[in-house]
């Protein structure tokens, strides 16, 4: 079997698990209020591909010798808790897709009512997800615990997303004096976002296998080491915004963010559009960055913008940084050599194969 081929199987049946939680979570749900979840949560319980759990995996097998545990060789009790709680954790996300959608305005957003209906079940996900911990057969020491670790994940979330629509846009651009102290607002910013949330999966796993709450080296490597890459992954992404439509086909998350340059639309200070903002000179670019923000992407219009974030080498400084990054955080992951580190090394690529980057990079070309 291929180390690639090997991965898959061990995502699969992590997120089988995941998708029976989720069937059992869905059931939850009045008739009435299910109208209203569109098709993400039909869709994230048939993909059979979701990273977090996964995440949440690795801690518990972290938690349980340094060991790479087979599904097959768990109790149908343990199966049962670890596809709860993922599904729980998948559910925050769903949550949070719904909550983005409305504040970024996304185009597939149909009407008024449509757009009401997103934050309904958002808010929907959020009370689901905390019956199913209220509901968990652990005691109490622990579920009390996750409850708070989950509430740590929305509040972490919900700053990030006061940054974005009030402090990290366009007009503040004078408040950083340097690209430094921007940086460093930045990328707790995709901290928040995301990478605290990947972080604390691992950690809520760890937990769980070790059936403690209590401190340890290795939860808080595998914690701040999941964190770090990806906050990185959400900065990729910020990249990957500028991906061409006709690559954003596959799963919801890419479904989801099809909108070419929504950050910029939305005027976020991502770190590509505050390169942009920063090297802009000329007149005649200036009038083109105009334009674009008063009437929006077109098809004749992308390409030109595409030339000028070329020509200012806007994607080539954020790649190199992403990079070296990337390669520093690396260097953090402190495990023998086993079949989990393999694992572990494999999720990187997660991070690293962004096909939204691989879009960015080729339109370079």
């Amino acid at each position: 079997m291929s180390k690639s081929n090997w991965y898959n199987d061990i995502e699969s049946e992590i997120s089988n698990l995941t998708s029976l939680g989720l069937l059992k979570a869905l059931n939850k749900f009045k008739r009435s209020e299910r109208t209203i979840l569109a098709n993400l949560f039909i869709k994230k319980i048939n993909q059979n591909k979701n990273f977090r759990p996964l995440v949440f995996y690795v801690g518990y097998c972290l938690a349980k010798g340094q060991k790479l545990i087979g599904i097959e060789l768990l109790p149908e009790k343990e199966k049962l808790l670890i596809g709860d709680i993922t599904a729980a954790l998948e559910i925050e996300n769903i949550s949070t897709y719904y909550f983005n959608h409305y504040l970024d305005n996304k185009s597939d957003i149909k009407n008024k009512q449509n757009e009401k209906n997103r934050v309904l079940a958002g808010m929907l996900c959020r009370n689901i997800q905390q019956e199913i911990i209220e509901e968990l057969d652990v005691n109490t020491r622990i579920k009390f615990k996750i409850t708070k670790i989950l509430r740590q994940i929305d509040q972490d979330i919900t700053k990030a997303q006061i940054h974005e629509i009030n402090t990290g846009i366009f007009e503040n651009m004078g408040e950083f004096s340097d690209e430094k102290e921007f940086r460093d607002v930045y990328f707790e910013r995709c901290r928040k976002i995301s990478g605290q949330f990947y972080g604390r999966c691992a950690e809520i796993g760890y937990i769980i296998g070790s059936n403690s709450t209590a401190r340890s080296k290795d939860k808080q490597m595998i914690k701040n080491f999941y964190t770090e890459m990806a906050t990185l992954g959400q900065f990729g992404n910020d990249i990957g915004d500028y991906a061409l439509a006709d690559t954003h086909s596959g799963t919801i998350e890419k479904n989801f963010y099809k909108d070419y340059g929504s950050d910029f639309k939305n005027q976020r200070l991502t770190y590509p559009n505050y390169l942009l903002l920063k090297r802009l000179i000329s007149p005649k670019d200036e009038e083109i960055v105009t334009s674009i923000l008063k009437k929006g992407f077109t098809k004749q219009t992308i390409p030109v913008f595409i030339k000028l974030m070329k020509k200012l080498e806007i994607f080539d400084d954020s790649f190199l940084l992403l990079n070296n990054r990337f390669n520093q955080i690396k260097k953090t992951l402190t495990l023998p050599r086993s079949e989990l580190r393999t694992l572990v090394s494999s999720s990187v690529i997660v991070f690293r194969s962004n096909k939204l980057l691989n879009s960015v990079k080729n339109s370079l070309k």
